[in-house]
């Protein structure tokens, strides 16, 4: 036997070996990046929301609220004011989205309807808080918000 037939020989003998490794590594290089373009389509679709809820705060605070603070005595929006912008910037935000987009937001997030909505109110009372704090002039209490994912 000379060193040609010894090294086919060992080949015939390791290929599947080879075959099997190198299958797996494709394998784990497809899922990794699967998993990378469902965070960036995940990380999109919140920043859309958040775009969504941050106009939809905005729109409200130009329009309603304002002509509720100068309507009342005080300068000040009651507790049911308060519940029924919150509603109203909910529904705003839905709109921004659309049916269908609320519908796939719902289900990449996992969420019900009635989870949905108590996540997009949460979104809205941290945008209140934020643009609170902004006009406050609080360092570092407002976030900005992210207008457009990264690469």
């Amino acid at each position: 036997m000379d060193f040609t037939e010894i090294a086919l020989v060992t080949l015939q003998l390791l290929s599947p070996v080879l075959l099997a490794g190198l299958t797996w590594l494709v394998a784990r290089a497809a899922a990794l990046i699967r998993a990378r373009v469902q965070n960036e389509f995940l990380r999109g679709v919140l920043v859309r929301l958040d775009d969504a809820v941050f106009t939809a705060v905005k729109d409200l605070q130009q329009t309603v609220v304002d002509e509720i603070k100068a309507a009342s005595a005080d300068g000040k929006i009651s507790a049911a004011e308060r519940q029924r912008i919150k509603v109203a910037a909910v529904t705003n935000v839905k709109s921004h989205l659309g049916p269908k987009g609320v519908v796939e937001l719902g289900r990449i997030l996992g969420l019900g309807a009635g989870a949905l909505d108590g996540l997009m109110g949460s979104k809205v009372e941290a945008a209140v808080h934020d643009i609170r704090a902004a006009a406050n002039g609080s360092p570092g209490a407002a976030r900005p918000l992210p207008s457009a994912p990264t690469t």
